[in-house]
């Protein structure tokens, strides 16, 4: 029997979902951590001696071993972790953060030698926006016109060439916290300080209500179109999704850029121009994708657990080798 095990936050609904997937559907036996309540869990074990083998804790209270695991779903690594409130110094307590996060991914890297969806390392560098771009623009995708910067004069010379007004985000998100891309406007940038104060994201506005949701999960591609007037369709109380076949090219591509980056999966945003081109927005190396799954009936958890039967298929048929 394969054994799965998901690395994740506690509570994660994809987890639950796609474990009661893979063990009714398909007997895989699987194994629920979560990164983020490792501390004062117990159960993570690791030694180079005669000892105890490598073991994780599980959510449910149980550990897994790990050298005995076929596949490591890596989805959710990077929450708020808890820690006890007998450690009141606040140095300590992000020591024991930092401590089980090298941990965790330390044992996993020493003593796991299935297959990775996606490996831990390729999903913190396909993050990278910039990256993202360019490997989109390299395979044939159209991407916003974008600048990167904190020089005040580099962004308002953007922002006037494209008509004084453009697109800002961040480069990264934040658990927990509201960080939505927005307008801002050439008369709003007056504020050298905080322009300079880190690097921000800035592009073309692209127009349209249409938008892409596409799932890459190995070869196969899933697609939902959303239709929304928000700026950032996550924030729209009206949207409507639908299943949608889309282009082979743009599969293809897609496809191409989730290689490239070196993930398993990836979950798109893309949207459309009001003559129907698409354009690449940014991918999510661990996007959600069930919420589709409930508001256009698409069978993406099934679809989902499919790939990994292909992945664990294809590490078996290696080992035949």
């Amino acid at each position: 029997m394969s054994t799965v095990a998901i690395v994740t936050l506690a509570g994660d609904l994809h987890a639950r979902v796609i474990r009661r997937q893979l063990q009714e559907e398909h007997g895989i036996e699987v194994a629920v951590v979560a990164s983020d309540t490792l501390s004062a869990a117990g159960g993570l074990t690791w030694s180079n001696t005669d000892g105890p083998g490598p073991t994780l804790p599980t959510e449910d209270g149980g550990t897994v071993d790990v050298a005995g695991l076929d596949l490591v779903w890596w989805r959710r690594c990077h929450g708020r972790p808890t820690v006890p409130d007998a450690v009141t110094d606040a140095q300590m307590r992000k020591l024991v953060v930092k401590d089980n996060r090298a941990g965790l991914r330390g044992l996993l890297l020493a003593g796991f030698g299935g297959t990775w969806i996606s490996d831990p390392y390729a999903t913190e560098r396909a993050q990278n926006k910039i990256l993202q771009l360019s490997v989109a623009r390299s395979v044939g995708l159209t991407v916003p016109r974008t600048l990167v910067s904190t020089d005040p004069k580099a962004v308002r010379d953007f922002t006037r060439a494209h008509g004084g007004t453009v697109i800002a985000k961040t480069m990264t998100g934040l658990l927990g916290t509201s960080l939505e891309a927005g307008r801002v406007t050439l008369e709003s940038l007056d504020d050298e300080d905080e322009i300079m104060l880190s690097a921000t994201v800035y592009q073309e506005e692209i127009p349209g209500t249409d938008h892409l949701r596409v799932m890459v999960f190995g070869d196969t591609v899933h697609a939902a179109r959303i239709r929304s007037r928000e700026l950032d369709w996550r924030l729209a109380n009206d949207m409507e999704v639908e299943p949608v076949v889309i282009d082979d090219r743009l599969g293809d591509r897609l496809r191409q850029v989730t290689t490239n980056l070196g993930l398993r999966m990836g979950v798109f945003d893309v949207k459309l121009r009001p003559d129907g081109e698409p354009v690449f927005l940014e991918v999510n190396p661990q996007g959600q994708f069930l919420f589709v799954e409930g508001m256009s009936d698409m069978p993406l958890a099934a679809a989902f657990a499919d790939f990994v039967v292909d992945e664990l298929d294809a590490v078996r048929g290696r080992a035949l080798v």
